[in-house]
């Protein structure tokens, strides 16, 4: 994400998620003294989405004022942005080159130059932080975006579902 500033540090944890709670051990943690690293509504919006994902990686970022947990989870079961009220700002699913619209695919290919993919993403952008007047809100997406990410050995690339580049290496 962009416009972004730290406010903690990155803390590799893992999570046992469970119907009624997370659980989470941080390193020389117990489950119930590294519980205070989530909001409720975090958590809530983790159980909802990414029911039985276990956590690798908390990053507790500031953009615009607003707090948002960027959530890595082990196993290729994807990533999450949560802002601290519960919201699903952006969700991504590691998929198959199958699984891409062709146009998208064709851009990767293309931007990739031959190189191996290691992963693809889909990225369902749910809502977005805004800046209006000095003040951030969030504003939920009334139809989500998405924007496809191939990892190469070097580089990666970030392209629409029409084969658009947004970002690249």
């Amino acid at each position: 994400m962009t416009g972004l500033s730290h406010v903690l540090l990155t803390i590799p944890i893992t999570t046992a998620l469970a119907a009624s709670a997370i659980g989470i051990a941080a390193q020389g943690q117990s489950a119930h003294q590294g519980r205070k690293f989530l909001p409720a509504a975090v958590t809530k919006a983790i159980q909802q989405n990414r029911p039985g994902a276990e956590i690798d990686k908390l990053d507790v970022d500031k953009e615009h004022g607003i707090v948002v947990y960027d959530i890595e989870f082990k196993a290729g079961q994807g990533e999450m942005d949560i802002a601290e009220d519960g919201t699903v700002l952006d969700i991504a699913t590691i998929i198959d080159m199958k699984d891409l619209p062709e146009a998208a695919a064709a851009a990767i290919r293309a931007a990739g130059k031959g190189k191996a993919i290691k992963q693809l993403e889909r990225s369902e952008m749910r809502a977005e932080i805004v800046k209006e007047g000095g003040k951030a809100r969030i504003s939920t997406l009334p139809v989500p975006k998405y924007v496809y990410e191939a990892e190469f050995s070097r580089g990666e690339v970030e392209v629409t579902p029409e084969g658009k580049i947004v970002k690249g290496d």
